[in-house]
């Protein structure tokens, strides 16, 4: 016959090892997802996070590595948080100016080898001009940061 505190013993054992399992899983996962950034931002995208890169994604990343590594204080980080920000946003329209700048730069060349193609090169050029901004509009659409009032993000405009 079966004691209770052997069935209590047992279960606490099944307990212990789930428990072991689950958090060697969960660092298993966060290491690898932490290696493959790609990985890492397809994870993180359906939970709102969005993979750094944007003055969005910059600026608190780079204040958590500051007050991580340099044990800010408050007085501190008042007076860093906001020149972080202000950095982010100039790094932002910077980069905002140079997409727009290279849009402006391919679309140029494109206008310029179109006249210099037969018919059918013609035909074949326009396809594939096509097919880089499908494929430009998707990833403009993936960069896209959610929208903050729970309405799906409107789709950036594909250079013309």
């Amino acid at each position: 016959m079966v004691k209770t505190w052997q069935v209590i013993l047992a279960t606490i054992a099944i307990f212990v090892a789930g428990l072991v399992t689950g958090g060697a899983t969960a660092l298993g996962l966060v290491k690898w997802a932490a290696s493959r950034p790609r990985a890492n931002a397809a994870l993180l995208a359906p939970l709102g996070f969005r993979q750094g890169g944007g003055p969005m994604g910059y600026g608190p990343q780079l204040m958590r590595n500051f007050e991580g590594k340099l044990n800010l204080t408050d007085e501190q980080r008042a007076k860093i948080e906001p020149i972080v920000r202000r950095t982010a946003a100039q790094l932002g329209r910077a980069r905002h100016e140079v997409q727009l700048e290279s849009a402006l730069a391919i679309e140029k060349m494109q206008d310029e080898i179109a006249p210099l193609l037969n018919p059918e090169q013609r035909t074949k050029f326009d396809e594939l001009i096509a097919q880089q901004r499908a494929r430009l509009q998707q990833f403009r659409q993936r960069q896209a940061p959610p929208a903050q009032d729970g309405a799906p993000p409107k789709p950036a405009e594909p250079p013309k």
